[in-house]
């Protein structure tokens, strides 16, 4: 009929993928659909296991369940180029920063384990008596719709400039880096002997996709990339240079810091400065870590309470180099102008805090690195 508009099906779209059964010392790897456009996808942990042990009281890590078991999540297309490969912790972060509400992390022990999981109690992994059975349920937010970006009228990029477009890939897969359960328990407990069992465990991750499918398959969006690598210490150290990739534009600098206790504790006394340079000249930003990490809270308006002198914000920082969310105004390091990009870390020492460094035992950083990589 004359006049009557074509109508396109624009509102946002989701679906559930199939599951991932937990298998200890594995990658698991799931396909994504090759018919869409990503804004997000949300992994899920839920289940049950048993812990038995003999004597002695085990603590778990206070980071959380999914974090200790699956130490990375890994998106990758085209056989292999890595969009995403990241901690969960740093992902809850993120989502802490941009959306001030903390993710989904529960878990609860019980006398026996429900058929659907449903714990109600929110922190990280517990252990209850021996024979009992731990529920677990949390969930990861991994973004290709650029949290931290605002819309500006004066440029094209907003935040979802880096939806992920799927429609002209060759293949498109989810890996799961699973650990095993014995990383749950916390170093200073680790002469307690934990049986997780029986073998028949029902932890899963659930995937579900969060999609723009109607955009149209020729459309070139900035590939929001991030990458994660951990650096070990066993005692302090003053400018210590570590290099960061070069070759786009660089958009942040997410830090995770774990002192070398023998408790090995999220920590926020560890680092003492912090610095970006560029060609070992120009120092784009130079902080004191519990500067940067005040500048955090007050930047992004998080207010992460204490619980049993815990913070979610233990530990971490982020070097942010947008102008107010603007990712036009990410840093350009590419040649001829950048030869190297460097993070300059001074770390403090037993002298300065005490029982930072136990002997035999390494402090551990966490680098999450942002980039942008604009179409060709």
């Amino acid at each position: 009929m004359a006049g009557v508009m074509t109508q396109v099906p624009r509102a946002e779209r989701q679906r559930i993928l199939e599951h991932i059964d937990f298998k200890e010392g594995q990658v698991l790897s799931r396909d994504l659909p090759k018919d869409t456009v990503l804004k997000h996808l949300i992994l899920r942990l839920s289940g049950a296991v048993q812990t038995t042990y003999a004597s002695g009281t085990p603590i778990a890590n206070a980071e959380s369940t999914f974090d200790s078991i699956i130490s990375r999540i890994d998106v990758k297309i085209n056989g292999g180029t890595t969009v995403k490969s990241v901690r969960p912790h740093l992902m809850h972060v993120q989502q802490l920063f941009s959306t001030l509400i903390q993710a989904e992390r529960k878990a609860q022990a019980k006398a026996a384990a429900g058929i659907i999981p449903n714990p109600t109690t929110e922190g990280g992994f517990v252990y209850g008596t021996t024979g009992q059975f731990t529920e677990v349920a949390e969930t990861v937010l991994v973004s290709f719709q650029n949290v931290y970006a605002k819309r500006y009228n004066h440029t094209q990029f907003g935040p979802e400039s880096t939806w992920l477009n799927l429609k002209q890939v060759s293949s498109a897969t989810v890996e799961l880096s699973c650990g095993n359960f014995k990383s749950l328990q916390n170093e200073a407990t680790s002469s307690v002997a934990v049986t997780y069992g029986p073998a028949n465990h029902t932890f899963k991750v659930h995937i579900q996709t969060v999609e723009a499918q109607d955009v149209p398959a020729n459309f070139n969006f900035t590939i929001w990339k991030q990458t994660t690598r951990e650096v070990t210490f066993s005692g302090p150290v003053t400018d210590y240079a570590i290099d960061i990739n070069k070759g786009n534009r660089l958009q942040g600098i997410m830090l995770f810091a774990k002192d070398g206790s023998n408790n090995k504790l999220a920590s926020n006394l560890l680092i003492k400065d912090v610095a970006l340079v560029l060609n070992g000249q120009t120092t784009i930003k130079k902080s004191r870590f519990l500067d940067l990490q005040a500048d955090n809270r007050s930047r992004f308006g998080v207010d992460a309470k204490f619980a049993g002198g815990v913070s979610r914000l233990d530990g971490v920082a982020y070097l942010d180099f947008l102008q107010d969310g603007d990712i036009s105004s990410a840093l350009e390091v590419m040649q001829p102008l950048v030869d190297n990009v460097q993070l300059v870390l001074s770390l403090h020492g037993n002298g300065d805090v005490p029982n930072l460094f136990d002997t035999g035992k390494s402090a551990s950083i966490t680098i999450e690195t942002q980039e942008l990589i604009l179409p060709r």
